[in-house]
């Protein structure tokens, strides 16, 4: 089973202790055809085309430009999901299993290994590129890495689409007959990535019996590719 996670656009300040040692991510030649197309970009195109205050288009045109601390991606991502993973908690049994289970989906490095070495960046799937769109470009690359795989898609939306392959599942989080709040399905995504780690789950299907804060599996509401998790007693 393989557990993919969207990245996000916050990055630790500074390294986490203990980590194991690390390794460069698998599809650089991609990532560097990205990186080359990006260096092209002024500071005005940074803020025009990605939305950015001045302050933030200098700082991602500065991160493509020069030379940038690298860290493990799964103790680089800080956003809601890794907060609630809390990889700063893990035991080394605990990575090592991180290592052969948990994917990191990325639009600027396609498909990441949480012991991967990273430089901050700021890309979606659906940004440009030149004239490349990270989505496309990264579509066939991730089905053939991942096509043979039992999938457990823990992404938003966005980063699923990257997804095509024959076996996946995504989990939905539910509140009040709903789907989640952004902010809550993220934290929520961190927290069962976690509980998986924890538990050392290897099948899928074992998923289903977990509560994550309260949401629990509900069969009725599910299908063979989308998983319900409600939240509440199960019905």
């Amino acid at each position: 089973m393989k557990i993919l996670l969207s990245p996000a656009k916050t990055f630790r300040k500074q390294p986490l202790p203990d980590v194991p040692a690390g390794q460069t991510p698998q599809y650089m030649e991609t990532t560097e055809q990205l990186r080359t197309e990006l260096k092209k970009l002024t500071v005005d195109q940074w803020q025009t085309q990605f939305k950015l205050s001045e302050k933030a288009a200098l700082e991602n045109r500065a991160r493509m430009n020069q030379p940038q601390p690298a860290m493990a991606a799964l103790a680089a991502f800080h956003g809601e999901a890794f907060r609630n993973f809390q990889a700063e908690t893990l035991s080394a049994e605990d990575w090592r299993y991180c290592e052969e289970h948990l994917r990191i989906l990325s639009a600027y490095y396609g498909l990441l290994r949480p012991l991967d070495f990273i430089q901050p960046y700021r890309l979606d799937p659906l940004d440009k590129a030149g004239a490349l769109t990270p989505l496309n470009l990264w579509k066939p690359i991730l089905r053939q890495a991942l096509d043979s795989e039992e999938i457990l898609i823990l992404a938003s939306q966005e980063y699923a689409r990257m997804v095509d392959v024959s076996d996946a599942v995504t989990v939905q989080f539910v509140k009040n007959g709903r789907k989640a709040p952004s902010m809550e399905a993220k934290k929520l995504r961190g927290r069962m990535a976690r509980q998986i780690v924890d538990r050392r789950i290897i099948k899928r299907a074992d998923v289903r019996s977990l509560d994550v804060a309260g949401y629990r599996y509900q069969p009725e509401l599910s299908t063979a590719e989308v998983w319900v998790f409600e939240e509440g007693e199960q019905k």
